[in-house]
């Protein structure tokens, strides 16, 4: 099993019951890279509180599901949007022989327009901010939405947070209002981290 395959048997277990749109399409979005701590997917005006996960220290391959929202009032609005990211920990044979029956997140958990997945050493580095969004944010949002047609797959921004560091966020468009997450583990290590949207 190749990792495209694993992607796609994710998507079938986490979209099949649920109001999560199943992708269109899966990219490799980039590479997450924490410090020891924990990360979280979230709108940082908008979420409160929201879950987290404890990630690897390093670099963490970060895979994104995306769709096209198509207006059909007006073709030139349609867009991709982010529905779900996968960050996949150990090889695909050993993640797919894991149990997925895992449950996801037992509260709200609110986005709203754009989402950032970072860790809690890059969301520091970025303080103190402007009112109540990064200070990064509204250029990062202006990226994406210019650099090319609204619905291009690559419409997320991976932002360099600490250079020092190389502590980063990635930015992705979001079409719905909750998130939920599901940890795949194996004798208590996680194999895999899959995020879903949701309405």
């Amino acid at each position: 099993m190749d990792v495209q395959q694993l992607l796609w048997r994710l998507a079938d277990k986490y979209t099949r019951r649920s109001s999560t749109i199943r992708p269109d399409c899966f990219d490799h979005a980039g590479d997450l890279v924490v410090a020891d701590g924990r990360v979280i997917w979230e709108t940082p005006w908008h979420t409160e509180g929201g879950f987290t996960h404890a990630l690897p220290a390093g670099p963490n391959p970060v895979y994104v599901g995306g769709y096209v929202d198509i207006d059909s009032w007006n073709p030139d609005e349609s867009r991709y949007f982010a529905s779900m990211l996968v960050i996949p920990l150990a090889e695909p044979a050993r993640i797919a022989a894991a149990d997925w029956d895992v449950h996801g997140y037992d509260d709200i958990h609110l986005i709203e327009d754009f989402a950032v997945l970072w860790g809690e050493e890059a969301m520091r580095a970025t303080l103190p901010f402007e009112g109540d969004r990064p200070s990064f944010f509204p250029a990062v949002q202006d990226r994406i939405l210019t650099k090319g047609p609204h619905f291009r797959r690559d419409n997320w921004a991976n932002v360099v947070l600490d250079a020092e560091t190389g502590l980063n966020g990635l930015v992705f468009p979001v079409g719905s209002e909750s998130l939920s997450g599901h940890e795949i583990v194996d004798e208590g290590a996680l194999l895999c981290l899959v995020l879903t949207t949701y309405d």
